[in-house]
C-alpha cells in the first residue's frame, strides 16, 4: 500500500511540474533587489563620543598633578582657619567643645574634600546633558 501511495504522489508531482511553465526573473531583477538593499545599508550609525574629551582629561590630570605636587612639596606651616571667617561661633556655642577639640582635619583632607566637590559639580551637569541628548 505504501508503494502505491508513493507512486501516486510521484505521478501527481510529475503532472504538476510538467504543466507549470518555467519562470525566469526579469531582466533588471538584480538591479531591483540591490536598489532596495542599498537604503538599508546607509542607516545612521551611532558614533562613540566620550563624555569627557581628551583635552579635558589632560587639563584635569595636569591640575591634579599640580595639586598633589603642591601638597607634597609646598609649605607645611599652613593652619586652616577658614571656620573663623564664617563666624559660626554663635551657632555652635551649645556644642560641647571638649569632645571636638581632639578632632583635627588635615590640610590634605580639606583639599580632597574640595576636589571631590569640584568634580561632583562638574560631572552632574555633564551626565545630565548626556542623558538628555540620548533620550531626545
Amino acid at each position: 500500500m505504501k508503494e502505491n501511495a508513493d507512486k501516486y504522489l510521484d505521478d501527481l508531482s510529475r503532472k504538476v511540474i510538467g504543466k507549470s511553465a518555467i519562470e525566469s526573473p526579469s531582466f533588471d531583477f538584480t538591479k531591483n533587489v540591490m536598489s532596495q538593499i542599498e537604503p538599508l545599508q546607509s542607516s545612521v550609525s551611532i558614533r562613540y563620543v566620550p563624555l569627557i574629551s581628551k583635552r579635558m582629561w589632560l587639563l584635569l590630570s595636569v591640575g591634579i598633578a599640580s595639586l598633589i605636587g603642591y601638597i607634597i612639596f609646598g609649605s607645611q606651616n599652613h593652619e586652616i582657619r577658614w571656620l573663623e571667617h564664617i563666624k559660626l561661633e554663635s551657632y555652635i556655642n551649645f556644642i560641647n567643645t571638649d569632645s571636638l577639640s581632639a578632632f583635627n582635619v588635615s590640610q590634605t583632607m580639606c583639599y580632597i574634600a574640595l576636589l571631590f566637590a569640584i568634580m561632583l559639580a562638574i560631572q552632574i551637569p555633564l551626565l545630565k546633558h548626556q542623558l538628555d541628548k540620548r533620550f531626545k
